[in-house]
């Protein structure tokens, strides 16, 4: 059963469709970018240890809430308007008396129209974000093989986080590209309080590895999640973005989104390079370029988690 956030005010909601309109339109007549997407990299600290992960316990700092105010109003005067939480694991952010709930706060006060979190959902869920993205990579021992035995716990916390606007994300690999109909199955089944499922795909930020997926195979599983999208599974991903991550049309680096961390601000990702921009699985910036190519599938969705 799925659950959604209080509605937006009529005024609220018309000001930011008009402001979304507003960046569509220099993005799909002129061809020229805006900004819109901040991702903010809180803390590298993180409590499980997966496999494909080596930004995590990097030792460097956590962000103060000091810097945290000044990146936020500085990407807000640039124009950003969505903001993304992330990680390591923004759970675990805490400097003196602030903890995340203080930075959500900050965002919606300086004016960010939404704010997501990431997380890997086994800390539970105590703060007010519009919506959190959880991390479930497949039915239990695939997920427990890759990011260690929790698959339990975080499914006891979207079971008991009522109220919350919840996502899971399934980064597809090597390990659990045959689990993909059973986990889907899995959530309709048990009648899990999320908006569905999206669909990421393994990127080699360090370079190729045993969890990547070649080209061929990637086309194939992503014209297999269209099906399962079409029987009428759980997968959020719209049609707009699958059949362009399938065809291999898509604009990268995605020019509309921004990560930051203590080392500065990165276009797109953290880690970009030739390579991995060529086999960039990252589909969810795939959703907001195709929103903003004013595609249907893709701005129905987009409304679903904004």
């Amino acid at each position: 059963m799925r659950r959604m956030a209080a509605p937006r005010s009529r005024e609220a909601g018309a000001r930011q469709i008009l402001a979304y309109l507003r960046l569509s339109f220099p993005f799909f007549v002129l061809r020229r970018p805006m900004p819109l997407v901040l991702g903010l990299v809180i803390t590298d600290r993180c409590n499980p240890s997966c496999r494909h992960c080596r930004v995590a316990n990097t030792g460097r700092p956590d962000m103060t809430m000091e810097e945290i105010r000044t990146r936020l109003a500085g990407f807000n005067a640039r124009g950003f308007r969505e903001l993304y939480l992330e990680g390591g694991e923004p759970f675990l952010w805490r400097d003196g008396p602030f903890t995340l709930r203080d930075v959500i706060a900050e965002a919606r006060r300086i004016g960010y129209f939404h704010v997501h979190v990431y997380t890997n959902g086994t800390l539970g869920l105590d703060a007010e974000a519009d919506i959190f993205w959880i991390s479930l990579d497949g039915p239990g021992e695939h997920h427990d093989f890759l990011r260690g035995k929790c698959f339990d716990r975080i499914l006891q916390t979207i079971k008991s986080a009522a109220g919350k606007k919840m996502s899971i994300i399934y980064t597809v690999n090597n390990t659990n590209k045959q689990a993909i109909g059973d986990f889907l199955e899995l959530v309709r089944d048990e009648r899990l309080n999320v908006q569905g499922v999206m669909f990421y795909f393994h990127t080699p930020y360090y370079g190729v590895d045993e969890l990547f997926i070649e080209r061929e195979e990637r086309e194939l599983l992503t014209g297999q999640l269209i099906r399962y999208k079409k029987q009428g599974l759980p997968v959020l991903n719209s049609y707009a973005a699958l059949r362009a991550f399938r065809n291999g049309r898509w604009r990268r680096p995605g020019p509309t989104s921004v990560i930051a961390d203590v080392a500065g601000d990165h276009v797109c990702c953290r880690f970009g390079s030739p390579e991995t921009c060529r086999e960039c699985g990252f589909t969810a910036g795939i959703e907001i370029t195709e929103a903003q190519r004013l595609r249907p599938s893709a701005l129905a969705n987009l409304f679903r988690f904004w």
